[in-house]
């Protein structure tokens, strides 16, 4: 796409773009005078890999979101609220990793483009502007974990906040940066964002809640990962509770070679950038920021495993004092909770206030659930606030280890939204991000975009046609499913040609990751689960060209369908046991094993319908009700779809027994867990659910957010766009509950409530915009 403004600027950069950055920050400043101040003033505006907007010495924005150089998003804000009549300035400091991540490739490029028209001024991008690398920023620093960028480490005795807070500007040091034309390679072109631009919420941590002192490690400070030598110090340390306000804090002098130390709590997991301000510095003195979810049952900050390879998070930052005053804003945005400050080896009292930038996706949070249940609350509570930090510019598995745009993760997560909000604006983007990056035989990635080709997940791939759906039901909108039809045969053709195994089932391909759960499922041979997605696949498709008015492609579908359907049943049907077996092994001998998640998808599927309720009697009922069952056991995401399967069989009650007895444990957590505490996951570690190892903010197990909307409030949409919906509230098990639910729909909102009447009886009401019809049963 070739934007009219943007077209006219230059890619700028302090290189010619044949140096590789490596972490490299380069700072960007444009002085001009304006005669009047415009009512209004876009500047569009991107960079590559990223880039934080001052104007006039204030924060604006930062951006862009995710994507791919060929079509590169850009950003469009209006500077009206921070222009001046006269003199202005417009600051950047864009950053490069260098490197590709879970969220980035790196084209062996980076720059910076922008431009703007109001009325008869003109500001572009070019050769006008001054540029120089950001001093004091050190490029040789550890991984902020194998997925992220690198941690950040400033001098502040060589970088100060002059060249953005100063009105006049001394150009020593600085110079003019090299311009490249629009449509420049990688750079072809590019794209609106497509979302609303982060969240701008600074606030102060809500508490001190722990404290320590000991000796510092040797070699602290010639260690190019930071988190080493806070891992054996903190590790080794004894802590002591605390509960203390967080505005300002003093931390004692520590003294030669050790350390004072301060965990504060920000209340809740969050996700953004940490604003650092210190007085009282004699200069040289160093602080060091770990960011983690929690504390051990010590008080001690929770730390990572050390590993070779893997996720390991290394969350630390550092900063080396200035004398007197210094004030720094840390550009990488982390996912945490808890930051600890480690003063090393200073020799004063130093006054320190931190704060905390949230940069989330700003979703208008209209949906509520409240209850006179106090668990059941802070249930729906922690599972917001979950999906709240896992949306960015992505659904993101986790704003702490990751952030990465894992696509099983992602549907559930817009489940969530479309009970919060009525935004399927991210579900949108997020299916164009998959489709953008594919294997030479059509498959998506897990996430995209990434550097990990150890990543593709066949079984991700369908839930990415899956959600296809999942956006026409929310929004009763075809456009994107035409849009993406070409990409969805190019998925289709691997399940057709190479994904096909013996007697035409789907096979497990070993060149790929086939994840299905967290949790020790049958996936040599011929696995049903794989197989059973690919029929609710094919399912959706059909539906998906009907609505449509794709009559060739409908009937397509559902050949496809229909061969696929008599495999399964002829393949894994066990017509003795009346259940489904989970595969069938290389060498073509049937599995002996009936797993819960296999029943589970196969009820949903609508296969072997008479026998449903045999299949919940042998399987999912025992399974919610805490019973032993020679099963694998799903992970709190898989539990998504034993619930939803269980609920449209009228046992709600038992959901809700399992749910709240299941997420009442991650209350004092403060967010939703990667898999239950009591689950094993052989896939990764072979152990139970540790924190400080497995992520504490993880989405794909929020979806309590519409299971309890369901359950308790007795909603459940029933045709797309919201045009129809059930109403079935369970009493059972929650017969004395008042509560009020709202649900916002492209209709309005949806009020469900529960109350106690003058003669002490639960009284049951719908108030239901007038375009959905209410099926009561």
């Amino acid at each position: 796409m070739k934007h009219p403004m943007l077209s006219k600027a230059q890619w700028i950069w302090l290189y010619n773009g044949n140096v590789q950055n490596r972490n490299t920050y380069v700072q960007f400043r444009r002085d001009f005078v304006l005669r009047g101040v415009p009512t209004r003033a876009p500047l569009y505006i991107t960079a590559d890999q990223c880039y934080v907007l001052y104007v006039n010495g204030t924060y604006v924005t930062r951006g862009p979101a995710r994507g791919y150089q060929r079509s590169w998003p850009y950003d469009e804000v209006d500077l009206r609220p921070y222009l001046v009549r006269g003199e202005n300035r417009i600051c950047i400091l864009a950053y490069n990793a260098g490197i590709s991540t879970y969220q980035y490739l790196h084209q062996s490029e980076a720059g910076v483009l922008c431009a703007a028209k109001w009325g008869r001024f003109e500001l572009v991008s070019d050769g006008s502007w001054f540029c120089r690398l950001a001093p004091g920023e050190k490029q040789y620093t550890g991984r902020l974990s194998s997925q992220q960028n690198y941690q950040e480490w400033v001098d502040k005795r060589e970088n100060d906040n002059a060249w953005i807070t100063a009105k006049r500007f001394r150009k020593n040091g600085w110079q003019r940066p090299v311009g490249r034309h629009f449509g420049v390679m990688p750079w072809h072109g590019v794209e609106p964002r497509g979302i609303p631009n982060f969240t701008n919420f600074l606030s102060p941590y809500s508490s001190v809640s722990a404290s320590a002192s000991g000796a510092c490690e040797t070699h602290w400070a010639e260690e190019e990962n930071l988190y080493f030598p806070v891992h054996a110090e903190i590790g080794r340390t004894r802590w002591s509770s605390m509960n203390a306000p967080a505005g300002t804090i003093t931390i004692p002098p520590a003294g030669k070679g050790k350390f004072q130390a301060m965990a504060l709590d920000y209340g809740g997991p969050t996700f953004g950038n940490l604003t650092v301000d210190v007085s009282g510095a004699r200069g040289g003195e160093t602080l060091d920021f770990y960011f983690c979810e929690g504390l051990d049952e010590k008080h001690a900050p929770l730390l990572s495993r050390l590993l070779d390879g893997g996720s390991m998070p290394c969350l630390v930052h550092r900063m080396t004092l200035k004398p007197g005053n210094n004030g720094h804003e840390f550009f990488q945005m982390i996912g945490h909770r808890f930051v600890t400050v480690l003063a090393r080896e200073t020799t004063r009292p130093l006054t320190v206030r931190l704060r905390h930038r949230e940069t989330i996706y700003p979703l208008d949070v209209r949906g509520k659930l409240r209850t006179s249940d106090p668990v059941i609350n802070d249930i729906h509570r922690i599972c917001v606030r979950t999906q709240r930090v896992c949306m960015l510019d992505a659904y993101v598995d986790t704003p702490w280890r990751e952030q990465a745009q894992w696509w099983g993760d992602a549907r559930v997560q817009a489940q969530n939204t479309f009970h919060l909000a009525n935004d399927a604006r991210l579900l949108a983007r997020g299916i164009r991000s998959l489709a953008g990056q594919e294997t030479p035989n059509g498959l998506t990635y897990g996430h995209a975009p990434t550097r990990t080709h150890h990543c593709i997940l066949p079984d991700f791939s369908l839930i990415w046609i899956i959600t296809l759906w999942d956006y026409y039901f929310q929004t009763g909108k075809t456009d994107l499913f035409t849009e993406q039809l070409p990409r969805v045969r190019r998925v289709l053709d691997y399940f057709r040609t190479e994904g096909v195994g013996g007697g035409g089932l789907l096979r497990y391909d070993e060149r790929y990751w086939l994840f299905l759960d967290w949790c020790d499922l049958e996936r040599k041979g011929c696995p049903a689960l794989l197989n059973l997605w690919y029929v609710y696949t094919l399912q959706k498709l059909r539906d998906l060209a009907r609505a449509a008015g794709l009559r060739r492609e409908r009937r397509e579908f559902e050949q496809l369908l229909a061969r696929q359907e008599s495999l399964v049943n002829r393949h894994f049907w066990d017509s003795r046991k009346r259940l489904f077996r989970d595969a069938i092994d290389p060498k073509g001998k049937p599995s002996s094993r009936y797993s819960i998640h296999t029943q589970t998808l196969a009820i949903l599927a609508g296969l072997q319908p008479k026998h449903h309720s045999h299949m919940i009697q042998k399987r999912l009922l025992p399974y919610l009700r805490g019973r032993k069952i020679n099963s694998a056991l799903p992970s709190s995401y898989w539990a998504t779809y034993i619930y939803e399967a269980m609920t449209e069989a009228g046992f709600g009650a038992e959901v809700l027994g399992h749910l709240r007895e299941r997420w009442e444990e991650m209350i004092p957590m403060g967010g939703t867990l990667e898999t239950f505490l009591r689950n094993k996951i052989p896939a990764v570690y072979g152990e139970v659910f540790i924190p400080g190892n497995h992520s504490m903010t993880h989405a794909w197990a929020a979806h309590p957010i519409f299971h309890l909307a369901r359950i308790l409030g007795g909603v459940t949409q029933t045709k797309p766009n919201w045009k129809q919906i059930r109403y079935r509230p369970i009493t059972e098990g929650s017969e004395e509950m008042e509560l009020e639910l709202v649900i916002p729909t492209p209709h309005g909102d949806i009020v469900s409530k529960r109350t106690r009447a003058a003669d002490g009886r639960i009284k049951f009401s719908l108030k239901c915009p007038s375009a959905i019809n209410v099926i009561r049963s």
